[in-house]
C-alpha cells in the first residue's frame, strides 16, 4: 500500500518499527516479566529465613538454598533481558537506519541539509531502536507487573493491598503531567543537533575559503555559540529527566514508609484494623520488602520516558521521509508485464518547477525504445540536470509520469542494477580507481577496468588501477572524475544509462573518443544525455530542447 508521505502519522510509524525485531522483542518481554514472580519469591524466601532465624529454629538451609537459588535465576534473568534488549535495539536502529540511508540516496530527504541527514541517520534511527527496547516493553511489564504484586499484596493483607492500589497511580499521573514540557524540550534539542550537524559540516567543507580570508576566529566563535545553545537544550531535557524520576522516588519512598509504618504498629498491637493475629512478623517483613518491588516497575517506566519523547520526536521527521511511494517496505502495487515492453523509457506530460515559482519545464512528452537515445539539449539552467533527476526518480514530476518499462520511475529504486548515472560532479569513495569501478562490477578484472578507462581516455593515470581517490574526487583533475564516473557507468550491467555532459571541456580529440565509446553502446544500452556538444547529440534518435524551444 503506498502512503502519502504528506499524510504520514508518526505514532502509527513509530509502533510499526517493532516489526523489524519481533522474535528478540518477545525474548526481551518474556525475561523482563519473569523479574516480578522472581521478585515476589524473593521477598517471601527472605522472610522466611529472617523469622526462623529469629525463633532460633534450625530450619534454615531450605530457605537459603531457595533464596540462593531465586537470586541466581533472577541475576540470570537480569543478564538476559540486558542482551535482548541490547539486541533488539540494535536491530530496530539498523532496519530504520538502512531504509534512512535508502531513502537519502532516493533523494527523498528533499531540502534536508547534510547535517540533517547525518542526524536522522544516525541518533534518529537509535531513538527508535531504544524506545522499543526499552520504554515500550518497559509499558507493558509495568502494567502486567502492577497487576500480579496487588493480586499477592490482597492476597494477604487488603490495606497493604490497598496502599499499593491507592499509591501507584501517582506515577503515571507525574509522567503525563510532565510528558508535554518534556516533550516540548525533546523537540527543541533535536532541533538544536540538526542545525548543529549542519552548521559544522558546511564550516569543513569551507575551511580553505574560511582560512584564505581570515574568518577562522569568528566561525569558531560561531560553532561555540551553537554548540552552546544545544548544550543548554541537552541540560534542560536532563534536568526534567532527573527532576521526573526525583519526584516518582520521593512518591515510592513515602509510600514504602507508610507500608512500614502500617506493618510496625499493626506488629507492635498499636493497631486493630485489617488481618489482625495473622500478620506475624514473617508476614510482615513479606509486605515490606514486597514494597519497594512493587514500584520498581514504574520507577523503570518513568526512567525511560525520555526515550518515549526522543523517539517520537524523531518519528516527526522520519515518517514522512520513509513513507515515500518508493520504499522497499511499501506495497509498489501490481507491477507491468515483463513481456512486449515496446519502450524502455516513457514521458507523458512531464513538468517541474521550484516552489511557486515559473516551471522549469511542462507537458514533456516522449518515448525511448530500448537501445535507442534520447539528448537532452537547452541553454545553461533550463533544467536538462533536473530532468535527468525526474527520469531517475531522484525528484518527483510536478506533473505528468515518467515509465521505465511501463513502471513509474521511483519503483527502479527498488530494481538494483536499473540504471547507471554519471553526473558533473561525481562521487567516490575513499580507495583507489579500481575500488570504485568494481562497486558496479566486483567480479570484473583488472583487463576489463583498463580496457573501459582506455575508452574513456583514462588510460595514461600515473598510477593506473592503484590511483588513490577521496570522496570529491581528489587525485584527479574535474574532467578526469567526470569520465572515471561515465567509465563506471559504463561497465555496470544497467540497461539504462543517464549521463550528464559526458564530454563537457574536453578536446576534440577526447570528445570524438567518448562519442565513439557511446557510439558502440547504442543499441545494446539505452541512453539518455544532457549535452551541449553537437557532435554528442548526433547519437540521438530523440531530443528535447528545453527553454522554450520545441521537442521531439
Amino acid at each position: 500500500m503506498s502512503i502519502d508521505p504528506h499524510q504520514a502519522d508518526p505514532a502509527a510509524w513509530l509502533a510499526e518499527q517493532r516489526r523489524h525485531a519481533p522474535s528478540m522483542l518477545k525474548r526481551l518481554l518474556l525475561t523482563a516479566l519473569a523479574d516480578a514472580p522472581l521478585a515476589i519469591l524473593q521477598a517471601a524466601l527472605l522472610a522466611w529465613l529472617a523469622a526462623n532465624l529469629l525463633a532460633g529454629q534450625g530450619r534454615l538451609w531450605t530457605p537459603a538454598l531457595l533464596l540462593l537459588l531465586t537470586l541466581a535465576v533472577r541475576a540470570l534473568a537480569g543478564a538476559a533481558r540486558a542482551r535482548f534488549s541490547s539486541g533488539a535495539a540494535a536491530d530496530i536502529s539498523l532496519a530504520v537506519r538502512e531504509r534512512v540511508a535508502a531513502a537519502l540516496l532516493r533523494g527523498a530527504g528533499g531540502t534536508m541539509t547534510p547535517g540533517e541527514a547525518s542526524t536522522a541517520l544516525l541518533e534518529q534511527a537509535e531513538a527508535v531502536g531504544r524506545y522499543h527496547a526499552g520504554f515500550a516493553v518497559q509499558r507493558r511489564v509495568a502494567s502486567l507487573a502492577t497487576v500480579l504484586f496487588l493480586v499477592a499484596a490482597f492476597a494477604v493483607d487488603w490495606v497493604v493491598g490497598l496502599i499499593f492500589l491507592c499509591t501507584a497511580p501517582l506515577i503515571p499521573v507525574f509522567m503525563m503531567l510532565v510528558g508535554t514540557g518534556a516533550q516540548r524540550a525533546a523537540d527543541r534539542q533535536l532541533e538544536s543537533l540538526r542545525f548543529l550537524g549542519g552548521y559544522f559540516l558546511d564550516r569543513l567543507r569551507g575551511v580553505l575559503t574560511l582560512r584564505a580570508f581570515a574568518r577562522e576566529q569568528a566561525e569558531r566563535d560561531g560553532v561555540d555559540i551553537a554548540n552552546g545553545e544545544y548544550r543548554r537544550r541537552t541540560m534542560k531535557v536532563l534536568r526534567i529527566a532527573f527532576l521526573t524520576s526525583a519526584v516518582l522516588e520521593l512518591f515510592a519512598a513515602l509510600s514504602v514508609a507508610l507500608v512500614a509504618l502500617y506493618v510496625g504498629l499493626h506488629l507492635l498491637d498499636l493497631v486493630a484494623f485489617g488481618p489482625g493475629p495473622k500478620l506475624d512478623f514473617g508476614t510482615g517483613l513479606w509486605l515490606l520488602l514486597l514494597a519497594p518491588e512493587f514500584y520498581q516497575p514504574l520507577r523503570q517506566l518513568a526512567a525511560g520516558y525520555h526515550d518515549r519523547a526522543a523517539a517520537q520526536s524523531a518519528a516527526q521527521v522520519l515518517a514522512p521521509l520513509l513513507a515515500d511511494p518508493a520504499d522497499p517496505d511499501t506495497d509498489p502495487g501490481p507491477a507491468a508485464p515483463t513481456a512486449n515492453r515496446p519502450n524502455a523509457l516513457t514521458l507523458e506530460g512531464v513538468g517541474f518547477g521550484h516552489g511557486d515559482g515559473e516551471p522549469l519545464f511542462e507537458n514533456l512528452d516522449t518515448s525511448v525504445a530500448a537501445g535507442q537515445c534520447l539528448v537532452l539539449r537547452g541553454d545553461s539552467g533550463t533544467g536538462k540536470s533536473t530532468l535527468l533527476k525526474v527520469i531517475a526518480g531522484l525528484l518527483p514530476a510536478n506533473g505528468g509520469r515518467v515509465l521505465h518499462d511501463g513502471q513509474p520511475a521511483p519503483q527502479l529504486a527498488r530494481a538494483d542494477g536499473r540504471l547507471a548515472w554519471a553526473g558533473q560532479h561525481p562521487w567516490f569513495v575513499h580507495g583507489t580507481v579500481a575500488d570504485n569501478l568494481r562497486l558496479v562490477a566486483p567480479d570484473a578484472d583488472d583487463a576489463d577496468l583498463e580496457r573501459v578507462l582506455e575508452d574513456c581516455g583514462l588510460g595514461a593515470l600515473p598510477a593506473g588501477l592503484a590511483t588513490p581517490l577521496d570522496e570529491n574526487g581528489g587525485g584527479l583533475s574535474g574532467g578526469q572524475g567526470r569520465r572515471l564516473a561515465l567509465a563506471r557507468a559504463l561497465l555496470s550491467p544497467a540497461p539504462l544509462l543517464l549521463l550528464d555532459e559526458p564530454t563537457a571541456e574536453l578536446d576534440e580529440d577526447l570528445e570524438a573518443r567518448i562519442v565513439a565509446t557511446l557510439a558502440a553502446r547504442k543499441g545494446h544500452r539505452t541512453l539518455v544525455i544532457a549535452t551541449h556538444s553537437p557532435a554528442l547529440a548526433a547519437l540521438g534518435d530523440h531530443s528535447i530542447w528545453l527553454g522554450g524551444v520545441s521537442h521531439d
